[in-house]
């Protein structure tokens, strides 16, 4: 198999993966039986799956003896989770199960979507990840002989994820970064790489494929909507942690702004009463939009507010498990990236 061939199976099986790990409804199971047929029918993928094979498990009496808050014990090995995990897709999709009678105990909430959520994350993704890393591997394995990768290819890609509010914070950085970084790794933004007729919300999708991820967290990011969806996008890899870098602003920082005169800017995130805050600011999103659907009445009418509230549940999962991986990390303030050159995030992205 050539490296081209390789790159093929490796970018189809990161798209279809990651749209399975995205789900968190029943009506979207059809995405399992996609990415599972497509691993099924892929023999490169399939020879490793096979050679993983070394224990049959019987879900069905597993699920019978395991407590109902109980998660499942994955295996510890790479091989022996590709084994558990390629049986598992094959029992889900046997019937297929109810996949919220699949997922209770991977969290505290009691929501199915919450409970979907969760189990994909993290008795879905360990599967997922270990395939990829084969698959990677293979990629650096393969041949000598065949075509490499462009320069273009080879460099790293850099996502930066701000708030509008906060572009002048942006531009900084970039301008900061772009000395150490030509020719050796692009850097992605909203405004610059989407283009009037492309779709948002899929550029936003392609963030996880990015190698590292630099968010600069205000006030206003974690009030909007739109960088929060960034932020779930990013902890659904449960690797994360290697591939952010974050700036956390606080309100001594608006001298880097252009209008002196914005409200508070800093990130409340070091406290328990500034994170309640953001809890409770989101909460207060979700139940305006419950009105809004319930004034509507008809279903049908309101399926942009049932979609956006969908969204705002995501954000009120997620956010405290960020928040508190924010807060626990010690970040380093803006002032001292800028005189320094921003020398800690440089070393960080490995230049």
């Amino acid at each position: 198999m050539t490296k081209k061939e390789l790159r093929k199976i490796s970018l189809q099986y990161r798209t279809l993966s990651s749209q399975m790990l995205k789900i968190d409804s029943q009506e979207e199971i059809n995405c399992v039986k996609i990415f599972f047929d497509y691993i099924t029918n892929i023999p490169f993928i399939m020879a490793y799956i096979s050679d993983c094979h070394k224990e049959d498990y019987d879900f069905a009496e597993i699920y019978k003896n395991k407590s109902w808050n109980d998660m499942l014990t994955l295996p510890d090995t790479q091989e022996a989770i590709v084994d558990y995990g390629y049986q598992l897709l094959q029992y889900i999709l046997d019937g297929p199960k109810q996949l919220h009678a699949l997922a209770f105990g991977y969290t505290s909430s009691r929501k199915f979507k919450d409970m979907i959520a969760a189990f994909m994350r993290k008795a879905i993704e360990p599967f997922v990840i270990a395939v990829k890393s084969y698959l990677e591997l293979s990629l650096i394995d393969c041949p000598e002989g065949v075509p490499v990768a462009s320069t273009e290819e080879q460099e790293k890609t850099l996502f930066l994820s701000y708030c509008q509010k906060d572009s002048d914070i942006a531009n900084l950085i970039e301008t900061g970064l772009a000395p150490h970084i030509n020719g050796k790794a692009k850097i992605s933004r909203d405004i610059r790489d989407v283009e009037y007729h492309e779709s948002f919300k899929k550029f936003m999708q392609t963030i996880e494929t990015h190698d590292f991820v630099i968010m600069i967290v205000s006030d206003h990011y974690l009030k909007s909507r739109n960088c929060m969806f960034e932020v779930l996008e990013v902890i659904k890899d449960s690797q994360f942690q290697k591939k952010l870098a974050f700036i956390i602003l606080s309100d001594g920082d608006i001298q880097y702004y252009q209008d002196q005169n914005m409200p508070s800017i800093g990130a409340k995130v070091y406290s328990l009463e500034g994170q309640t805050a953001y809890s409770l600011y989101w909460t207060k999103i979700e139940k305006e939009l419950q009105e809004q659907i319930e004034a509507l009445g008809d279903p049908t009418r309101a399926i942009h507010q049932i979609k956006e509230k969908r969204i705002v549940q995501r954000i009120l999962l997620d956010l405290p498990e960020f928040m508190e991986f924010i807060k626990d990390a010690k970040g380093i303030p803006l002032s001292e990236h800028v005189d320094s050159g921003f020398k800690d995030i440089i070393k960080f992205l490995g230049f």
